[in-house]
């Protein structure tokens, strides 16, 4: 289960097992290119996995949460659908196991808005990694992350489900065990 440690910069950061979390949310993302932002990033922090997602497709913060266990759960058992683990946190995320779609429905775009999932087992990298992100997307906006009734039925139009009257919790349940079914 998640636990939260402290507070970085108005980004709280969480510890799953071993692993550190941070999530950065923001609408101003100002940069000219993305990719290679997220790249000099992993150059930059080589022991910190970053995420890019679209936060249109995120169910509220828990559904981030609940997605990253399974997917540290099944590093454990050695369970992967992506050889990466940002990767396989994206494809369960979306529900989808092609990452060309994943990426063209939950990819952040430029001048765009985006939520920046952090992994490590690096307290001191993830600390700093979430200093040096905060410098370049200057507003935190967890705000973004809400689940609302209108996420829940974009996401069940994208997913073919039935746009029930569904509580966030039972609809959270749902996601997850899409989530959990995801494979190659």
């Amino acid at each position: 289960m998640k636990e939260k440690i402290f507070t970085i910069n108005e980004v709280p950061l969480y510890k799953i097992d071993l692993v550190y979390v941070a999530i950065i949310s923001t609408d101003t993302l100002n940069v000219t290119d993305i990719g290679n932002t997220i790249e000099s990033f992993r150059m930059m922090f080589p022991a910190v996995m970053i995420q890019g997602i679209n936060p249109k497709h995120v169910f509220g913060i828990d559904h981030i949460f609940e997605v990253i266990q399974i997917v540290l759960e099944s590093n454990n058992r050695n369970i992967k659908i992506a050889r990466r683990l940002e990767m396989e946190l994206l494809l369960r995320l979306i529900c989808s196991n092609q990452v060309d779609k994943a990426l063209y429905i939950g990819g952040i775009r430029n001048n765009g808005y985006g939520c920046f999932i952090l992994l490590s087992e690096n307290k001191l990298l993830m600390i700093n990694s979430i200093k040096y992100l905060r410098k370049i997307f200057v507003k935190q906006n967890l705000s973004l992350l809400n689940a609302t009734r209108s996420k829940m039925i974009d996401i069940c139009n994208r997913l073919d489900l039935r746009c029930g009257n569904y509580r966030k919790e039972e609809f959270l349940k749902i996601l997850t065990e899409k989530a959990v079914l995801v494979s190659l």
